[in-house]
């Protein structure tokens, strides 16, 4: 069983390096959204990975407020939910299984 629970371990540490990656875009996509002109190259980059996550939640939740767009912080709370629930149980019962 030790061997499921290493596949375990090793999955949920991929996934969390992958949540905290989302995270970090979703943050400077916001970020650089004040400072950078959008036809710069990094700025396109961060928006591109950072939009894999908000567009899906800019269909469901419009912008209603003017200019203010809440789906940066809405999808970085879904992040946090993915790595404090599932990928934390992930990495505990891939633990449990000896891991």
């Amino acid at each position: 069983m030790f061997i499921l629970g290493n596949l375990f371990v090793a999955i949920g540490y991929v996934l969390r390096i992958v949540v905290i990656f989302f995270e970090f875009c979703i943050i400077m996509s916001a970020l650089l959204s004040f400072f950078m002109p959008y036809y710069n190259k990094f700025r396109g980059f961060v928006d591109s990975v950072a939009n894999v996550i908000l567009n899906p939640i800019r269909r469901f939740i419009p912008i209603v407020i003017g200019p203010l767009d809440f789906s940066p912080m809405i999808g970085f709370l879904i992040l946090i939910f993915l790595d404090r629930f599932l990928i934390q149980s992930l990495l505990d019962l891939g633990l449990r299984l000896g891991g």
